[in-house]
């Protein structure tokens, strides 16, 4: 049977079917993916009105409809849907089904939401509202609390590794990402402030510092954005010489994904506004920018 969606039906009309659920199940606690025998999708809609409720929509709930709601037991916060100890269970049997607690924010375990519980619950634990008792129950299972927990160090070198055989440097822009969809340029930016000791972070060991170092690891954000500035004019002055003119278009990207049209732009504002060095100006006369 094709499911139907919940704009077919009014709200009083939903509600019916939802009280049709809480008189079977003597409660609310609809799984979101529970269809009814007409075909409506009864637990998307509820996750709906739990949104509105929660101000995660622009239409908030009205009061009635609240009232109409809690009188058949419908609960709010999703990490009330369940007891402590059910989640618990849940995040068990996905460790042990696949060895870890690597659950993705959309992982749906008996209809429940358990990537994205497991993701409130790192955003709890960092804001100081989990117990000692919930971070051992969450650690038993190998939590992960943080995304550069996932692989280790060694892993996420590799990764960088693989972008400097690719690009010649380690330039990385903050929000790249590899094609597993990594966040390398984060990890690079991370390794920076450990390098510097900023922001309370664990300090890199010697070999580690070595190892980045091999691959060209650029440590002062200062060097970086000069860096990064020679990069691209190398990258234009290739095009030019190869196409016989400009890559002024914003679709045309350096190998580090970054456009180089754009790049031209700002280079020719900073040049109006008397804002480039010398020696800058200079290199950029010989590509007639």
């Amino acid at each position: 049977m094709e499911s139907r969606i919940y704009r077919k039906q009014t709200w009083d009309e939903w509600y019916l079917c939802a009280k049709d659920y809480f008189e079977e199940h003597g409660d609310l606690l609809v799984p979101s993916n529970y269809i009814t025998a007409d075909g409506y999708r009864l637990g998307r809609w509820i996750e709906r009105q739990r949104a509105r409720f929660n101000g995660l929509l622009a239409s908030p709930i009205y009061h009635d409809e609240q009232i109409a709601l809690e009188s058949i037991g419908m609960v709010w916060k999703l990490e009330d849907r369940l007891e402590w100890d059910k989640w618990i269970s849940l995040a068990e049997g996905y460790y042990r089904q696949y060895g870890n607690l690597e659950v993705n924010t959309e992982y749906v375990a008996d209809g429940y939401r358990l990537g994205y519980w497991l993701r409130e619950q790192r955003k709890k634990r960092k804001s100081g509202k989990l117990t000692e008792k919930q971070i051992r129950d969450l650690d038993r299972y190998k939590m992960i609390w943080s995304c550069y927990e996932r692989r280790s160090w060694n892993n996420w070198y590799s990764m960088a590794e693989e972008y400097f055989l690719e690009n010649g440097n380690l330039l990385i822009p903050l929000n790249y990402r590899t094609k597993g969809g990594e966040r390398l340029g984060i990890w690079i930016f991370v390794q920076r402030e450990r390098y510097s000791q900023k922001g309370g972070r664990k300090p890199l060991n010697k070999e580690q510092i070595q190892a980045l170092e091999r691959i060209l690891m650029v440590w002062e954000l200062d060097n970086v954005r000069e860096e990064k500035w020679t990069a691209m004019y190398q990258w234009v002055s290739e095009y030019k010489r190869e196409y016989g003119r400009l890559p002024l278009g914003r679709e045309l990207k350096a190998p580090d994904g970054r456009s180089m049209g754009n790049w031209i732009s700002v280079q020719r504002k900073a040049l109006k506004q008397g804002k480039m060095s010398v020696a800058k100006a200079k290199q950029l006369e010989t590509l007639e920018i």
